[in-house]
């Protein structure tokens, strides 16, 4: 008798988890998918790394997407990418530095890279909870193997859009937190918008290293 008990225990929370999971799955997918309907976007936000508790380091910044191109203005540097050649301008140092970065690198800039990544490798969970005073779904994501790169990932989604708040992730013992603090989908936004307009800087030294 207190076998089939253990038995009908343990089946119950394997139910619970599967649930959770599909759960957690459909509110991403959900989220996803309206970022992707949300076409061009611009993006306000605050990063932070920590290590435990403790925030060793932070940046404000402003970031506009367009699928694999990037524009970025963070610490007095702007950063182009037009999903294959980057530009870095520092004004302190009145220089451009130009090369080619892995997608791995360009991906560890962009907050919403989880859209690629929650389906492979992950289990995960869902709860509903509150941030900056709204409701959330808090999803968390746990990897499945020792070997992959990110560890653990939260992500908050507001309950009324879908659109993620903030995105925890950990790897090795550090932890790395994007805060959004505004996004504006369906700009118009051209090819060029994500190239350095060299014209508008006249006398800049070019640092090409690629």
């Amino acid at each position: 008798m207190r076998k089939i008990l253990f038995l009908i225990f343990y089946f119950s929370l394997f139910i619970l988890h599967s649930a959770l999971a599909q759960d957690a799955m459909k509110v991403l997918d959900i989220a996803a998918d309206r970022i992707r309907q949300a076409g061009n976007v611009k993006i306000e936000y605050k990063a932070s790394i920590f290590a435990g508790a403790t925030e060793k380091y932070s940046a404000t910044g402003t970031m506009w997407l367009q699928e694999s191109k990037m524009k970025l203005d963070a610490e007095g540097v702007t950063t182009w990418y037009d999903g294959k050649t980057r530009w870095c301008y520092a004004p302190s140092a009145g220089e451009v530095n130009i090369d080619e970065p892995s997608k791995k690198e360009m991906a560890a800039m962009n907050p919403y890279t989880f859209l690629g990544m929650y389906k492979k490798g992950f289990k995960m969970t869902v709860k509903e909870s509150v941030l900056r005073g709204e409701a959330v779904y808090e999803v968390y994501l746990r990897a499945r193997y020792a070997k992959m790169d990110v560890k653990e990932v939260y992500v908050d989604i507001r309950k009324s859009d879908y659109q993620p708040l903030c995105i925890r992730v950990r790897e090795d013992n550090d932890w790395q937190r994007v805060s959004i603090n505004s996004f504006k989908g369906n700009l118009q936004l051209g090819d060029d918008f994500f190239t350095f307009p060299e014209k508008d800087y006249p006398g800049v030294l070019i640092n090409d290293m690629r």
